[in-house]
């Protein structure tokens, strides 16, 4: 949201996305704020929070469905505003700008952020999915050139007796860089997101059925509204089907490749449920925003499906719903090409995918996060190594673990294409 506020230095700002927080918690979802301050003037351009879990408006479902977007974290909401809004408001470039944020940002809002350019100030440390979660400014889940970036725009502030923290971080960059707030804030930013983080990790990770009691979704006629809002995601959901979801064929290749062919760069997403059917298949538009990459669109685009249609004001259309669409962590994502792991939008992938998870994804081989081909020069090592890499959360929870598709005959036809 636009917003005529101004922070005079580091004790208001922080109090203002502290406010933030608190409306995130009212709604029950991470409570996490941001917003978007010019360094030359302390304007705050754009103020939001987390909407991970959020009612739908006007919905009649009772209880309702509130998991709407699992990369809609306040960071990440806040870089895609940036990029809507810049041309229309004039905004100044993002190094001339700051995210404070109420939290250490997760991989996803580290790598979106970093990808963006913009500098970034912090309140609370998240010693589980934060990408400072050591506490030590060394960013190790970060690639070495992303990290020195970071190193030189990112800045946590000090904190004022009895916490008696001092100033971690880049010089200048940072909006009031070097400067500090008071306890009570930081105590507030830090506790009041422990205080929902659990709640809404089992909401998110939870919501949705096992595949042993869903319903195959390729059973639907042609005018359930199901059918016709997946096809409205994607023109190839339901028209592809995999044998075996875990291990995608040649089936895949015509969408991956004339998904990709039409999107911004040459990438493309698929998801597949766990009968096998492809559910979506989407590129990126990053000449809107460079971080909604064809993965960023694939897993919101589909989130944002199941939580409209699971607040359908027709309790027939929220009871098929709730039958055919699988919680992606039973389905299966597949990359047509993998993102280069010494970049940004690498660690901003395999965060996201995090996100989308938001806990324990069950135990499966092969992964349930797969990509044909790797960037010219890269490694499947290379690109294990960045997952392994990343902060607890993702390491000991989630597990990320990306690996290639097993069918060689697969990844010839997509190469014989390209």
């Amino acid at each position: 949201m636009d917003t005529k506020q101004t922070a005079q230095n580091a004790q208001q700002a922080v109090e203002l996305v502290a406010n933030q927080a608190i409306l995130a918690s009212q709604q029950g979802t991470f409570a996490v704020g941001g917003c978007i301050i010019e360094n030359a003037t302390g304007n705050v351009l754009a103020a939001l929070h987390n909407n991970v879990l959020m009612p739908y408006p006007g919905s009649a479902a009772q209880p309702p469905f509130l998991p709407h977007d699992p990369t809609a974290h306040g960071e990440r909401q806040l870089v895609d505003w940036y990029f809507a809004n810049r041309e229309r408001l004039g905004l100044p470039a993002p190094e001339k700008l700051t995210v404070v944020t109420t939290l250490d940002p997760c991989a996803m809002c580290a790598g979106s952020l970093l990808t963006a350019g913009f500098n970034v100030a912090v309140s609370a440390i998240d010693t589980y999915a934060g990408i400072n979660f050591n506490s030590q400014f060394d960013f190790p889940s970060l690639p070495p050139a992303v990290r020195q970036k970071a190193q030189a725009s990112w800045g946590y502030y000090a904190v004022a007796a009895p916490i008696n923290r001092s100033y971690q971080g880049a010089g200048s960059g940072p909006v009031y860089a070097g400067c500090g707030i008071d306890a009570a804030a930081f105590s507030l930013t830090g506790s009041i997101f422990d205080a929902s983080v659990s709640n809404v990790r089992d909401a998110s990770n939870n919501s949705g059925l096992p595949p042993d009691q869903l319903r195959n979704p390729s059973s639907l006629p042609a005018d359930s509204k199901v059918r016709q809002a997946l096809a409205a995601l994607s023109p190839w959901s339901l028209k592809v089907s995999s044998a075996n979801p875990r291990m995608p064929g040649q089936e895949l290749a015509r969408p991956l490749i004339e998904t990709a062919r039409q999107a911004d760069t040459m990438n493309a997403v698929a998801l597949l449920d766990p009968f096998g059917n492809l559910l979506a298949c989407l590129g990126g538009v990053e000449k809107q925003s460079p971080i909604r990459t064809a993965f960023m669109e694939t897993t919101r685009g589909y989130a944002e499906l199941r939580w409209k249609l699971m607040n359908d004001n027709d309790p027939a259309v929220r009871a098929q719903a709730k039958q055919c669409l699988t919680h992606p962590k039973y389905g299966t994502f597949v990359f047509l090409y993998i993102p280069d792991p010494a970049t940004s939008q690498a660690v901003m992938t395999f965060g996201a995918y995090g996100s989308t998870m938001e806990g324990p994804v069950p135990q499966s081989f092969p992964s349930n996060l797969q990509y044909v081909l790797l960037p010219a020069g890269v490694s499947a090592q290379a690109v294990a190594q960045l997952a392994q890499n990343l902060p607890p959360f993702y390491t000991q929870s989630v597990q990320v673990a990306p690996s290639q598709v097993l069918d060689t005959a697969l990844i010839s036809a997509v190469q014989r294409e390209l």
